[in-house]
Parts: C-alpha cells; structure tokens; sequence
C-alpha cells in the first residue's frame, strides 16, 4: 500500500500530475493564468529538446565500455523493468530495457563473474522466463540466482546485499538508472561496478524545429528523467538521515 501512495504522490509532481492540479486551480480560483501556465508545463516537457536535455546529463554519469574490458565480480547483478513483457507463440515478448538482460548475458559469457543474479521484480513470473532463456543459452542452471519479488531498486539492492559471500558486483541497468542504482547498491555496503546500458539518447543531434514539437514518447522521457531527479534526491536525504542515526 505504501508503494502504491508513493507512486501516486511521485505522479502528482510529473508533467502531467502538475499540468493538471494547475488546470483543477485555475478552474476553483477563476484564474486563466494558472490554467495558461499548466499548458506551458505540459507542452515543454513534451518536447524532444526538454527530454532529451533531461535524461543526458544521467546517462553521462558513467560511460559505457564492452563486455571484454569490464572487471571481474563475485556476481553480475541485472535490474528488472521493462526488460521482458512475456510469452506468446513466437517466444519471449522483450521490453525496451532488454538490454540489460542481453548485457548481463555478455557479461557471464565473457566470464566476468561466476554467479549472474536476476532480479524478479514485481512479477516472479518474469524472472522464471529470464531464467529459462538463460540456460537456453547456455549459463549453467546452479549459476542463476533469482531474486524474490521486488518492487524498488532499493528492494534490489536489499536482495543483492542478502546472497552470501557476494561482495563485489557487476551492476547492469538502463543508464540513465544508473545513477539512483549505485547510490543504493553502495548504501548496501556492495562494492559496485557500474556497467551503464540501454542508452536513450546514443547520439546528440543537432536541434530541428522537429524537437519543439510536443509528442507522447517525448513527454515519457521527460517523465522518466524526473523520476530519476525526484529518486536521487529523496534518497540522498534518507541515507543522510540514516548514517546520521
């Protein structure tokens, strides 16, 4: 219950949450001006330039390298979300941060670590799939671990820090996450390797007038990018709070 009135109070202060208590104001207080400033919200944070401004500055925080040239770790750990959507009749339905998964995998193939730890997220059915390809692609079975069902990073963490004699880790997420991620893992007393994946903005264009045009996929990034801000923040202050104690 308590994730759930976290993310409905996170989803008041995203573009769309904020745009629409403006408009609700603008509405009880007879303000035009209220309800103009909601729309201006909503329309630059649905802009590729807005998003793509957003979510770089994340994903540059640690640079990506291959597989070959990564350290060794007691174990590869790889994030959940998005990275698999399910099974139908043509085999497994990939979710846009497959990536991790596919860097995991080229990890333990290029023998980083002997143990690659997948996490179930909020459906363990998820991560019985992930498991099954896994050994379909040859990583031996007594070498996966599953975690139980997560539903935060911080869940992850928690789960990846509870597996004996893992002190070191290769941590594979989307890299705009990964920021938020080491934060939590490190909190966990993990030493953490960071290796960035799933990159959303590879290559800076040029600007167009195509980047001021609102669009939905453009206001998801924004939404994404904030998500990480309002992450990072909110867990600075609690692990402050708690080393404090």
């Amino acid at each position: 219950m308590l994730f759930f009135l976290r993310k409905f109070i996170e989803a008041l202060f995203l573009p769309i949450g904020f745009s629409g208590l403006l408009v609700i104001a603008a509405i009880i207080l007879r303000r035009r001006w209220i309800a103009i400033v909601g729309v201006v919200t909503l329309y630059i944070f649905s802009t590729q330039f807005m998003s793509t401004l957003m979510l770089l500055p994340l994903e540059q925080v640690y640079k990506p390298r291959s597989p070959v040239s990564a350290p060794n770790a007691d174990a590869i750990v790889v994030l959940n979300g998005g990275v698999v959507r399910g099974v139908n009749a043509t085999g497994v339905q990939w979710g846009e941060a497959a990536n991790r998964y596919f860097a995991g995998v080229a990890l333990a193939a290029a023998g980083k670590a002997r143990m690659i730890v997948l996490s179930s997220g909020p459906f363990p059915a998820q991560g019985r799939i992930l498991r099954q390809v896994a050994v379909h692609q040859g990583i031996q079975p007594d070498h996966i671990v599953l975690t139980r069902r997560v539903l935060t990073t911080e869940d992850e963490a928690r789960a990846a820090a509870e597996i004996p004699s893992v002190h070191s880790i290769l941590l594979v997420t989307s890299a705009f996450h990964m920021p938020r991620a080491v934060m939590l893992f490190r909190a966990r007393g993990l030493n953490v390797l960071p290796f960035p994946t799933d990159e959303r903005v590879a290559v800076r264009q040029p600007l167009t007038l195509l980047d001021f045009i609102p669009a939905a996929a453009s206001l998801e990034t924004s939404e994404t990018a904030m998500r990480e801000y309002y992450g990072l923040v909110v867990y600075k202050i609690v692990l402050g709070v708690r080393s404090a104690i």
